[in-house]
Parts: C-alpha cells; structure tokens; sequence
C-alpha cells in the first residue's frame, strides 16, 4: 500500500536515459530473440540470452550472462547483474512449459544482483515487482508474488509462490516467507528467520516465526517519527493485551483510527486470512 508521504530510497547502480543513443548496445555473443522489443539505449551485454516476447524499456543494462524470458516487460533503468534468471518457469510441478500466462512486469530502477530468479505466474496476473528495489545476491521471487516499491532482498532472502511484499520492506540474508502469506509495509525479517503467516506493517521479526518489535528503526528513516506512539500502543493492542486479531483491529480503529499508520494497520489486520505472525514475548520493544 502506497501512501502520499511514502519516499522511495534512490536507487544506485542504475542507467540514465542517454537521448542521444539511437540504437541497443548488444554485445556479439548476446542472443536476442526477433521478437524482443529494446528501447534505444538499452545495453545487453556478454553472453546474455533473451528468448521470447521481451520489452526493455529505457536504460535498462544486462551487464553479462543475464537470462531474460518472455512474456516479460521492464521498465526505465533497471539494471541486471550477471547470471540472473527473470521471467523462467515457475518451480511448480502442476506448471505446464507449454502455458504462456500473464509472465513477469518490472517497473522502473530495480536492481537485481548476482543469480537472482524471478519466476513467471502461473495464472492471470503477472509476477510483479514494483519501482525501486534492490535484490542482492541469490535472492529468490517465486511465481505469482507481488512486490510494491522501494524494499531490499539481502542475498539469498527467498518468498515463495503468491507472496505480497508491500512497500519499503526489509527481507535480511536467508529470510523466508512463506507461501500465500503478506509483509506489511515497512516491515523488516531478520537474517534467517521465517514465517510463516502475515507479518503486520512496521514490524520487525527478529525471533524465530516471531515478531519482536516495532520496526522504530525503519519508521525514522522514513520520516514517521511522529507515528511511533500511538503505532506501539497499536503493538500493545495486538501483541500484549491478550485480545483476539479482529477485536485488536477495532480497537486500533476506535482509539487510534486518526492516526494514518495505525489505520492502515487495523486494516490489514482486517484482511489477514492466514492469520498474523504471532509475538516473542521479549520486552525488546525499542524506545521512541
């Protein structure tokens, strides 16, 4: 969920637009399939392979031994480091090769490291990642997920099928989520841990399938600071005051609905089908 205050953290690493370039940059020993579609200053660098219905859009570099497959489209300047994977088949044993399906969608500056996969969906709306993040090494997106702007994947963090990352979300190295589950918006998950049901907005797991603290950190460096009051009694609500997650959730409504935060909070309690990750017990919460 994105809102009118959000700022997205700037990507590096990525390509300017150049106007004055009037043809893709291909390297000889690039394979590039008829049927891709190349902004004009569009790199492709050594050994890459492009295969199928591809459009890269403006500034996009594949810096070498990148594999791209259609149907797959990417936005302005994003830039895909060697040996990455986008757009392959999902690792779904009911998945047909032969089904075309809605493929993948890359908005604009992402940045994919060294092996990362992304896999194509399997249904009617495509694997999506949204503008602005940064998966590092061997990160992994499974079929059918949905990433919205400005998180980061350290290397090797993995989501499986039809995952939704919300915005600004920090997934650290070996962190897992399962299938079907959310991560709420500004919310982080520590190196190696996992979950495995919804992980609420602003929250941070760093105890195992655990969460153990409000996500402070993260809220002042996105200019929330003023929200992290009234957001740690939201937290008490849910975590600490022994109430179920719907009546948690009008209660955040009732008391506390004026605050944006919260209010965005209660309603993705509202919605959270599989259930929420549940809480430590620890008294880490951090100061305001």
């Amino acid at each position: 969920m994105t809102t009118p205050t959000e700022t997205r953290p700037p990507a590096p690493e990525t390509q300017t637009h150049n106007p004055a370039a009037t043809l893709p940059t291909i390297h000889p020993t690039a394979i590039v399939d008829p049927r891709a579609v190349l902004a004009d200053d569009v790199v492709v660098g050594p050994y890459c392979i492009i295969e199928g219905d591809v459009t890269l859009g403006p500034g996009c570099k594949l810096v070498a031994h990148a594999c791209l497959k259609g149907p797959l489209t990417m936005g302005a300047n994003n830039m895909v480091y060697p040996f990455a994977c986008i757009g392959y088949d999902p690792q779904d044993r009911k998945f047909s090769p032969d089904t075309e399906g809605a493929g993948t969608v890359l908005g604009d500056r992402n940045v994919l490291r060294e092996s990362v996969t992304i896999h194509r969906a399997t249904g009617d709306h495509p694997t999506s990642l949204g503008d602005d993040n940064y998966l590092m090494a061997n990160a992994h997106v499974a079929h059918d997920c949905k990433i919205g702007h400005g998180s980061m994947f350290a290397n090797s963090a993995v989501i499986a099928g039809h995952v939704e990352v919300q915005d600004n979300v920090i997934l650290a190295g070996g962190a897992g989520v399962q299938q079907f589950c959310r991560v709420g918006r500004l919310s982080m998950l520590s190196g190696n841990e996992g979950i495995t049901k919804d992980l609420p907005p602003f929250c941070i797991v760093h105890h195992t399938k655990r969460v153990g603290s409000l996500n402070v950190i993260g809220l002042r460096r996105n200019g929330y600071r003023d929200n992290i009051k009234p957001l740690q009694q939201a937290f008490d609500l849910i975590y600490k005051a022994g109430l179920t997650t719907p009546v948690a959730a009008y209660r955040i409504e009732q008391e506390l609905g004026g605050d944006p935060l919260c209010a965005e909070l209660a309603a993705f309690l509202r919605t959270a089908d599989r259930g929420i990750t549940q809480y430590a017990g620890s008294d880490t919460m951090y100061s305001a």
